[in-house]
């Protein structure tokens, strides 16, 4: 998944490269360069067109991401409840980008009870996505404040399609962790759709 920063990375290198181009395409009209020097506009011209192409190719990938976002968004309750664990990290990492939050996935083992890192206005949370068919309990809650140590959070979240234990609803209050259940969860939804 491509961040901020190497969009802005890439953006700033292909100015720089589209500069260089055009000084030693000015300097080669101009007859400044001798004809060593030919070898080097071509190179520059190779140059610019490989990271054109590959500025163009990273735009289209973040569209089509953009596009699957809003498809999973769209996606209604009984789909939600359809999706494999995988799948319905995605669709909270979609209906949490649509809210404004910039997510990034944690690797599939070894994740400390965290599955997605989503930073909004500089907080960094650590976020469990757990589709479950029953009721989620407090254990959800202790693996992701556990983990939101491990991955330098300093809030939590837990969102799934179900509801939750009392036990698991007292844990989150003493620990301020968020629940997000079934109902928070299309509130979620709505409010990324209207943005």
């Amino acid at each position: 998944m491509e961040t901020d920063d190497d969009g802005r990375q890439s953006a700033t290198a292909l100015q720089w490269l589209g500069i260089w181009a055009a000084a030693t395409s000015l300097f080669a009209l101009t007859g400044l360069l001798n004809s060593a020097f030919w070898l080097l506009a071509v190179l520059t011209a190779m140059i610019f067109v490989v990271q054109g192409w590959r500025s163009w190719l990273a735009w289209l990938a973040r569209r089509q991401d953009a596009r699957l976002d809003a498809l999973y968004r769209a996606s209604g309750q009984a789909a939600m409840d359809a999706m494999t664990g995988v799948e319905f990290e995605r669709y909270v990492a979609a209906v949490l980008r649509g809210a404004g939050y910039r997510v990034g996935f944690t690797r599939a083992t070894g994740d400390f009870g965290v599955d997605l890192i989503a930073t909004k206005d500089g907080v960094r949370t650590a976020v469990q996505c757990k589709r479950q068919s029953r009721t989620v309990g407090g254990a959800a809650v202790q693996q992701v404040v556990a983990g939101a140590a491990v991955h330098g959070c300093t809030a939590t979240m837990v969102v799934s399609n179900h509801r939750y234990t009392r036990a698991a609803q007292h844990l989150a209050e003493v620990h301020q962790c968020l629940l997000v259940d079934r109902i928070g969860l299309v509130r979620l939804v709505r409010s990324a759709r209207r943005a």
